[in-house]
């Protein structure tokens, strides 16, 4: 039994403790109001708030892509050029302001790229992709989203490695690593980089490449919103015309059949690296159905009849075990159809959670008895929109290519097996059903690595573009790799604007310190 007098102590320190989190808010509140004036005289027709300029500051909240991180800060600045960008950050930096970065607002960590109480440095507007005279080299800001990109690019019969779904932003995905139809060929998104410009915390304009900064070049290919504020991607180009591809619908009973073809189209991607697979199951309430929904691309000429597949996708053909799709939308097209048909619905909340594991038959088939098994659990409780879990190949040419470029700071350089990346998605109205969302996939989360940890066949690698906030990605990437982008952000951000003032995201102060999500 406690005595009185403890009691009363413990009430007094609860009430301190209160009010120096309110005090500590009031101050926050106040310094973003100081900044936001300074922004309001220095760019008084691109900054918006609630009261000043409402109607640009409304389209700019609702035009995040996940409910959860329509955040309203105090207010929004919208950039035109790295020039502008400079000046901004050095107005937040001397203010001593919280703030976010947005690109395409595709994030689903709340607050990676927006922010309830500070301003948002909001650069989407910043979107022009232009191809070099040499056409070697495509120039892109940070601002415009994938199918831009390939809108720009496919008229004049030329690609880059980028993001598979278009209404994806450019800035976000290649700051994370960034996987595309590609990879196979040309590594990840980021290692295909020739030169990242940047603003510093000090608002410094600078460059990064092989001869400039080469230490901060390796540093930005996987560390997003840490160390500076990337204002335009240098991108090598090559010529590409249109490619087969599309998405093919199956019924559930084929999932056994499927998972061994799976397997082994990942141990053999590297006898023919044209091919880009995405294995989808998806659980739709409404429907009350599993299905599988794979996602096949050939990034080479392939003009045969419809009901042929390429060489690649040989085990899943209409003739292999697996039998003909129900449906598909499989055809030859140009990168701007096929990655405009791969965008998620908008204006609901979402999750991901992710882990990696060994491409390993047996392993994938105990994995699918678990997600089968959580997905009977969640036909009970169908207040989702659509639950879906998706498994992609991540093979070790994948890493080859990387290191052929210079490397990043992914750390999959430590692994030489061919392996899987798991990806939870989780769709749902109604904030009333966050935590039962948050449960569910925990749930899911917490089996799948007591099961994985067991069968030595769980990854340190979280894909940090599907993380989901209580897990540690950047810690995933090893010891090796997080010191080259702590000591990045030591030489390059002294006054650790990244850390302090940009809250959002991964941060490096919480690398290395483990995940509450997916542990028994």
């Amino acid at each position: 039994m406690r005595s009185q007098k403890y009691l009363s102590a413990v009430v007094a320190l609860g009430s301190n403790f209160m009010g120096l989190v309110g005090a500590a808010a009031n101050a926050s509140e106040a310094s973003a109001a100081r900044c936001c004036a300074a922004l309001e005289l220095a760019f008084s027709n691109q900054t918006y708030s609630q009261t000043d300029q409402a109607d640009l500051y409304q389209q700019s909240v609702i035009s995040y892509f996940s409910v959860q991180d329509r955040l309203t800060p105090n207010c929004i600045v919208a950039p035109k050029s790295t020039q502008d960008v400079s000046k901004i950050v050095g107005i937040l930096s001397n203010g001593s302001c919280q703030f976010a970065i947005r690109s395409g607002g595709h994030g689903l960590v709340v607050g990676s790229s927006n922010i309830a109480i500070g301003v948002t440095i909001d650069m989407s507007g910043m979107n022009s992709v232009t191809l070099s005279a040499d056409k070697m080299t495509a120039s892109i800001q940070p601002g415009a989203k994938w199918i831009q990109v390939y809108e720009a690019l496919d008229p004049l019969g030329y690609a880059i490695p980028g993001g598979r779904a278009g209404d994806v932003g450019v800035g976000g995905l290649t700051s994370g690593g960034g996987n595309s139809f590609f990879a196979a060929r040309y590594g990840f998104v980021c290692d295909n980089v020739k030169n990242f410009e940047v603003v510093l915390g000090s608002g410094h304009i600078t460059q990064a490449n092989n001869m400039t900064n080469p230490d901060l070049f390796t540093a930005l290919k996987g560390s997003q919103n840490n160390i500076a504020i990337i204002t335009r991607f240098d991108i090598v180009a090559f010529k590409q015309g249109d490619i087969w591809g599309g998405t093919a619908i199956y019924n559930n009973t084929t999932i056994p059949k499927q998972i061994e073809a799976f397997v082994k189209f990942t141990d053999n991607i590297e006898k023919d690296p044209y091919g880009s697979l995405i294995f989808d199951w998806l659980y739709i309430p409404a429907q009350n159905a599993i299905l599988v929904e794979n996602i096949y691309d050939y990034t080479t000429t392939f003009r045969n009849n419809a009901t042929d597949y390429p060489p690649a996708f040989s085990g899943f053909a209409p003739t292999s075990p697996i039998g003909p799709p129900s449906s598909n939308t499989l055809r030859v097209a140009n990168l701007s159809s096929l990655t405009g048909e791969l965008n998620s619905p908008a204006n609901v909340s979402n999750l991901y959670a992710t882990l990696t594991f060994s491409n390993n038959l047996t392993v994938m088939q105990r994995v699918a008895e678990i997600i089968d098994d959580e997905l009977n659990f969640y036909k009970k409780n169908p207040f989702f929109y659509y639950a879906s879990v998706q498994f992609q190949p991540l093979p070790r040419i994948f890493t080859d290519h990387s290191l052929e470029r210079g490397g990043n700071v992914l750390g999959l350089d430590r692994d030489n097996d061919n392996n899987i990346i798991f990806l939870l998605d989780m769709a749902w109205n109604g904030t009333q059903y966050d935590a039962q969302i948050h449960s569910l996939a925990d749930q899911v989360m917490t089996n799948l690595t007591t099961y994985l940890h067991g069968a030595r066949a769980l990854k340190d690698f979280q894909y940090i573009n599907y993380a989901f906030e209580d897990q540690d990605p950047l810690g995933g990437y090893g010891n090796a790799a997080l010191a080259k982008i702590k000591a990045a952000s030591r030489k390059y951000d002294p006054g650790q604007v990244f850390q302090e003032l940009v809250p959002g995201g991964f941060k490096l102060a919480n690398a290395g310190k483990g995940t509450s999500i997916g542990l028994a």
